[in-house]
């Protein structure tokens, strides 16, 4: 790039680096839409670079982006192998680097499985479509998990974590989750293997990238989630952005949702509260979690760039009239209130400036099949 190119120039640039340098396609939106304010003061790539570094937490990252060649996928992106997806539970102890500790796993070939041909509703595709393929309760039971453990993180390849409480009969009746290998070619037609129309989005403000999927599509019965307050329902879905199911993580929930609690003053009880609502789907803290969105921690505290509280609310309330432009993902929480977020914004600075405290599992029990 010459030295004084051109601001749009420049802005393009900053964009593909930072977007390359972020740990999910929507972190790497978000990253790229920092591209205007790297253009504020520098005027030269060099300066350009070293604001940037500085705004993104440490050179590391550049230097790692920089050195990736150019379209190639971020690690949480990468998907499996076509029918393959992993399922495991969690070990004890932190998280080191961005690999959690992990008991028994297994890696499961859904073509080995005993699948089947079904019409049924799909959220995402908001109809009835043919599917092929396997309910994930079945996926989970010949697993076998331990009776202690009773919530399924649905990992995905964009980074999204979407839990699920597998014991809860009523909640699996509801979404009726199932593991899609395939789908109809086109509607009543004849349904093929590792086919999948993508997800386009509506809206002059949607960001215009379709959702994809590779290998599989984890289909449910309607974008309702147990976590998510019912005010927000259904406007607000984190099935309706979800692609390729990539992993299930079995965990218990109390010890796990432990990990974010910060302690137990109200306040910060209740901003735990929200962050399950509506950000544990893309944010993790201290790379626990999803990595959708940016980690609320890890490399940047985002309570420190995100202050006052007042500016969290406008952030997450409201989305910009250019978003669908500058690429930004993130949905507008209309639900949220300025006093929602300055609860959240409270706890976000307890998690960041507090220690995480490690998972630690239950004492095993005897195992039985899940949503019983």
């Amino acid at each position: 790039m010459e030295r004084f190119a051109p601001a749009t120039a420049r802005r393009a640039f900053l964009s593909r680096t930072l977007a390359r340098t972020s740990p999910g396609a929507y972190a790497g939106a978000e990253a790229a839409s920092l591209a205007p304010l790297l253009l504020n003061r520098a005027q030269t790539p060099e300066a350009t670079m070293k604001r940037a570094e500085w705004i993104l937490g440490g050179a590391a990252l550049i230097v790692t982006g920089l050195a990736e060649p150019a379209g190639a996928a971020s690690a949480s992106a990468v998907v499996p192998a076509a029918s393959a997806i992993e399922i495991w539970v969690r070990g004890n102890g932190p998280t080191t680097g961005d690999q959690s500790p992990r008991g028994r796993s297994q890696s499961l070939s859904l073509d080995a499985l005993p699948l089947v041909d079904v019409e049924r509703f799909d959220a995402q595709y908001d109809g009835k479509r043919a599917f092929r393929g396997i309910a994930l309760a079945s996926v989970i039971e010949r697993f076998a998990p331990d009776l202690s453990l009773d919530l399924a993180i649905l990992h995905f390849a964009n980074g999204m974590a979407v839990p699920v409480p597998f014991r809860d009969a009523a909640v699996m009746r509801r979404l009726d989750p199932f593991i899609a290998r395939g789908m109809e070619t086109h509607r009543k037609g004849a349904v093929k293997t590792d086919f999948f129309t993508d997800i386009k989005k509506k809206g002059t403000m949607a960001d215009a990238r379709p959702i994809v999927f590779h290998g599989n599509k984890l289909v449910v019965a309607e974008r309702w989630h147990p976590a998510v307050a019912p005010t927000a329902q259904p406007g607000f879905s984190p099935w309706a952005h979800a692609d390729s199911l990539t992993g299930i993580e079995l965990v218990a929930a109390a010890p796990y949702y432990r990990q974010f609690a910060a302690g137990t003053v109200p306040p910060r009880e209740q901003g735990l509260a929200i962050f399950q609502q509506a950000c544990q789907f893309c944010h993790g803290v201290r790379k626990v979690g999803a990595k959708f969105g940016w980690d609320f921690v890890d490399p940047t505290p985002l309570y420190s760039y995100r202050k006052p509280s007042r500016s969290l609310f406008y952030h997450v309330a409201y989305k910009p009239l250019d978003a669908a432009e500058r690429g930004l993902m993130m949905p507008a929480l209309k639900f949220m209130t300025e006093q929602d977020a300055a609860i959240l914004w409270g706890w976000m600075r307890a998690v960041a400036t507090e220690p995480m405290p490690p998972y630690a599992a239950p004492p095993t029990a005897t195992a039985k099949p899940p949503g019983r």
